[in-house]
């Protein structure tokens, strides 16, 4: 998009904190694709003028937007829309699910619905190369049982790498930073299932591997949701 572009399309502001006003404001441009990575927005005064606001409105806004990574300020230049996402964007949802986690049974879903989606396109994409290396990710798993004793940390961050290893398989590369991002929702109730029985978790993986090269989808399902059954008794604990 063009330098102007947005002057075009500014619209009045609802009645809301204006510096929050200005941030919807930004986001809804960038999911309607009225902004795109590397577009340059007009300056605070154009943008005060524009919006009719105050400039510390707007000055507060771009503070907030920088510091999620969405744009970027580049002194004697102007400010843009940043080109890649920083992972930082991410945090703020997680952070929302983090307070607002509801009961067990709200997680169990989410999961359910994160694990079975990220396997099935995994099913769909995977070659021989990802299935050995999920074969690999997984006898690490194995192996860190039989010498690590009760490294809880050490066997989660393992059990962690297989799934971000199958988020890998997908090559989507939104479902794999969003499902790295949900993941860390789930990190304290993986080390207390993988502490109690690590064993368990390496046989599951073994499930949804060989579900994987069976390229069963209605398996898939079956299997990923059999194959948390021990961490789903965990968060129901």
């Amino acid at each position: 998009m063009k330098e102007g572009a947005i002057s075009e399309s500014i619209k009045p502001l609802n009645r809301e904190p204006v510096s929050l006003s200005i941030m919807n404001m930004v986001t809804d441009y960038l999911l309607s694709g009225t902004l795109r990575p590397g577009d340059k927005l007009p300056t605070e005064s154009e943008l005060a003028r524009q919006l009719g606001v105050g400039r510390n409105s707007v000055r507060e806004a771009m503070k907030m937007l920088s510091s999620l990574g969405v744009i970027e300020i580049k002194r004697g230049v102007g400010t843009f829309i940043a080109e890649s996402i920083s992972p930082s964007m991410v945090n703020p949802l997680i952070l929302g699910l983090v307070f607002d986690q509801g009961t067990s049974q709200d997680l169990i879903e989410l999961r359910l619905l994160i694990d079975t989606g990220v396997a099935d396109l995994a099913m769909q994409k995977a070659t021989t190369e990802d299935i050995e290396k999920l074969e690999r990710a997984n006898r690490r798993l194995k192996s860190a049982a039989e010498t690590l004793g009760d490294d809880s940390n050490s066997l989660r961050d393992l059990d962690l790498n297989f799934h971000m290893t199958l988020l890998e398989v997908t090559r989507n590369r939104l479902v794999a930073k969003l499902g790295r991002a949900i993941y860390t929702l789930f990190m304290a109730s993986i080390e207390k299932s993988v502490k109690a029985d690590p064993y368990k978790a390496y046989a599951n993986h073994e499930l949804v591997i060989n579900a994987i090269k069976r390229r069963d989808r209605g398996l898939i399902k079956r299997i990923t949701s059999e194959s948390l059954r021990f961490w789903m008794a965990t968060i129901d604990s």
